[in-house]
């Protein structure tokens, strides 16, 4: 899973570097994005923040623990769709966690609300070289 994040940095940063503006043109450097603050990422760890989950969608892999740390001033409650038992009442501080068997997309929902609040997407594991 880290070979794929690392090839595709890689990917990235030559495209990046690759390009060549037009005569005249005006370069703009963008700034570096802020982990906390990102979309989608790899790892282990979702932090539910008083505006909802970060990221909104985790990148893990099979067998891998995933865990749900609430950094909010309120309490939560995390619920997979898939059918796995909630979390409980998680207070300010405190930590669940699962650990996905099998790969797939895995909707989860914060409390009771009733739209997903985020995604974990587990990867197959890859093959030995």
């Amino acid at each position: 899973m880290r070979k794929l994040w690392v090839i595709g940095t890689a990917l990235a940063v030559a495209t990046a570097c690759s390009a060549t503006p037009a005569p005249g043109a005006t370069t703009t450097v963008a700034p570096t994005p802020d982990p906390a603050n990102t979309a989608a990422a790899f790892g282990h760890e979702v932090r539910i923040t008083s505006t909802g989950a970060v990221p909104k969608l985790l990148v893990s892999g099979v067998g891998e623990e995933v865990a749900w740390r609430n950094d909010s001033g309120a309490e939560v409650t995390v619920r997979l769709i898939d059918g796995t038992p909630p979390s409980g009442t998680l207070k300010p501080g405190d930590v669940f966690s699962h650990t996905f068997a099998t790969a797939g997309t895995f909707a989860y929902m914060l409390g009771t609300e009733k739209d997903p609040a985020g995604a974990v997407e587990v990867l197959p594991h890859e093959p030995a070289s």
